[in-house]
């Protein structure tokens, strides 16, 4: 009889034979063409010695400072004026009502499809929605419904299969995670008005890029109003980690009782409270750099010429190349030439849709995508 640990060694060694072993690597001294770190603030020096000389005081001020952690979940020890503040400010900022702070964009997804939808109500998402909000419909009992991706017409269809008074939750992203594109907000507007809707969105690769000042997507086309969550997280724009799910008060404390991933979690650290903080304040100072990261979009695109590419006007780019092992190798072309970047294969993306996801930042020099545009293309 084979132990348990011998199976979970054969379980591995099928998915490595079949090329989809999964394992970590320190990427150093490689041109980043793959992280999320869209403002380069996850490197930026001023805002480190920023969050550096803010945490003394702060702490000091706060009384917190005998406290390297945060000692339990907020519901039972680890709640403090500081997180709150926090909350408070990162509303304000986003024209919301309230902010409730979760420790990834994964919690935040899971927690609040698991409990906000109610029995009798019916879901409807869009086919490419992230894994963590697929999770959380899991864990939800109430119907789903999937439409294609971002076919408003498949979604009308859909809805009108339902009483005008069913309950109807709509789940999309502003920017998509794979291909880049962006989610018709407007008019899913119009069409949740009419349908009796309403609409979550999950704003993990538009929060501190689009807006005035990095609001999001939602605040950029000013229907934050009609939006009844949106879920912005901090390990993207933002160069941190952790997310707000933004919106109510009523939805703020309604998931304090029921999201399983808030009542059951530490709360974050003081010092890392105090690092978004001062984040949350120097991003509205960052319009220059956010200029210069649709600057490097656009210069990317006028640049393209295989077909190859897909058609997306954010951050994320991608160049299709059919097959695990072809991608692979043409990823590997580019990563001997120092570029950091990495295949997407099945069956995390569809079969025939494997891709090279690229990412753009700020820092994003020319010369280094006009390199990387000609190693992909060379024979494509």
């Amino acid at each position: 009889m084979k132990s348990s640990e011998e199976k979970l060694a054969e379980i591995l060694k099928n998915r490595e034979e079949s090329g989809l072993l999964r394992t970590l690597q320190i990427n150093e001294s490689k041109i980043d063409f793959c992280s999320n770190d869209y403002l380069g603030l996850a490197k930026n020096k001023e805002l480190g010695n920023l969050i550096s000389k803010a945490s003394e005081s702060l702490l000091t001020q706060l009384n917190l400072l005998s406290y390297n952690g945060s000692t339990g979940s907020r519901l039972i020890s680890g709640n403090s004026p500081l997180i709150e503040q926090f909350e408070k400010e990162c509303a304000t900022f986003h024209q919301a009502e309230a902010a409730l702070f979760f420790g990834s964009g994964f919690e935040a997804n899971l927690g609040i499809l698991s409990c906000i939808p109610q029995e009798g109500d019916v879901i409807f998402c869009d086919k490419l929605i992230h894994a963590s909000l697929i999770d959380g419909l899991k864990l939800n009992k109430v119907e789903k419904r999937i439409f294609k991706h971002n076919d408003l017409q498949d979604l009308v269809h859909l809805l009108e299969q339902y009483p005008i008074d069913t309950a109807k939750w709509i789940i999309v992203e502003s920017i998509y995670s794979m291909d880049g594109d962006e989610a018709p907000l407007a008019e899913l507007v119009q069409i949740k008005r009419k349908y009796n809707a309403e609409i979550i969105v999950d704003e993990a690769h538009s929060g501190g890029i689009y807006g005035p000042l990095g609001e999001g997507k939602c605040v950029e086309l000013g229907i934050e109003n009609e939006i009844f969550a949106r879920i912005i997280t901090f390990g993207k724009a933002w160069g941190n980690a952790g997310a707000v799910i933004l919106g109510s008060q009523i939805l703020k404390e309604y998931l304090i009782n029921f999201a399983r991933t808030f009542i059951y979690s530490t709360a974050p650290s003081p010092m890392h409270v105090n690092s978004l903080l001062c984040t949350l304040n120097f991003l509205k100072s960052m319009d220059t750099s956010r200029q210069q990261l649709f600057e490097n979009i656009v210069f990317f695109r006028s640049h393209l010429k295989s077909i190859q590419w897909g058609n997306s006007h954010s951050a994320i780019q991608t160049f299709f190349v059919n097959g695990n092992q072809a991608v692979r190798e043409k990823a590997s072309q580019a990563q001997k030439m120092a570029f950091l970047i990495k295949p997407i294969v099945y069956p995390t993306v569809a079969k025939g849709k494997e891709r090279i996801r690229i990412t753009l930042s700020a820092l994003s020099q020319k010369k280094d995508i006009l390199n990387l545009i000609q190693i992909l293309e060379k024979d494509a």
